[in-house]
């Protein structure tokens, strides 16, 4: 999400979204880390249900080469310029990675099915690239609600090793152009099997997601790792995220560390 002026969108309307609940589903077990700039202040809890992820990343640590192969995903009306994600693709390809960076269909009226499709058409277009590199997805916004919609639908062979979903919206937004995303039916071992790794990285204060928040919206229900970044907002550029280096470390490190502001 992306146009200037007001940073939620300058139409704040009624869209009746359709109501999404999955705090009924199984217990939820989580990291929260909380996290200043360059700075870890705590780490709250630990799921089992992640501790494989060591195993699974060793391989990117035992000496292998091979440039990663990575996903960027933008949201609703895009990342233009200004954008960390486009920072994100210049750094990652001076830095002699492989990198994806589609421009999904009509962004600025986004229709579910046809960003669905684009997903599944660029994970076998990433799983194609040269190499035996590690497949890393970074998803900003609306992108992360895409995964949640679409991971029980990524075959087996176009499995990731790591993803981070950055800023997820919520329905409470109530943003029209987003509501046909709503329900996703995000089901918490899906998810799971989409990637070897998936952090959530929010801020406590993103207009987009009130209420209770994307930690309790999404994170505990689905199980996910969580980066908190306070009073960051929608963690784009009008929160002052241009560059972001710890977002390119991350990406680059191989491993399932917090992101920091």
């Amino acid at each position: 999400m992306q146009r200037g002026g007001d940073p939620v969108g300058k139409e704040r309307v009624d869209a009746g979204p359709a109501r999404e609940d999955l705090s009924g589903r199984d217990a939820p077990g989580g990291r929260v880390t909380i996290v200043h700039r360059g700075d870890i202040a705590a780490n709250l809890s630990c799921d089992a249900r992640q501790r494989s992820e060591t195993e699974h990343l060793t391989r990117y640590r035992s000496g292998r080469m091979d440039p990663r192969r990575v996903l960027i995903l933008h949201g609703w009306q895009g990342s233009g310029p200004g954008h960390w994600q486009r920072w994100l693709q210049d750094e990652l390809v001076a830095a002699g990675q492989h990198v994806r960076f589609p421009e999904l269909p009509e962004c600025d009226l986004p229709c579910p099915d046809r960003w669905g499709a684009s997903l599944h058409t660029e994970l076998e277009a990433l799983a194609a690239l040269p190499g035996d590199g590690e497949r890393v997805v970074c998803a900003h916004s609306l992108a992360c609600v895409l995964w949640f919609r679409e991971a029980g639908r990524i075959a087996p062979e176009l499995r990731v090793d790591r993803v981070a979903l950055v800023a997820p919206p919520c329905p409470g937004a109530r943003v029209a152009e987003l509501a046909r995303f709503y329900p996703t039916w995000a089901d918490r071992d899906a998810v799971a099997a989409a990637a070897g790794h998936t952090r959530l990285v929010c801020a406590d204060d993103d207009p987009f997601c009130p209420g209770r928040g994307a930690i309790q919206h999404w994170a505990e229900p689905l199980g996910l790792a969580v980066d908190l970044l306070p009073g960051r907002g929608h963690l784009n550029p009008e929160a002052g995220y241009g560059a972001w280096p710890a977002m390119r470390d991350w990406v680059l490190s191989g491993a399932a560390e917090p992101v920091t502001a």
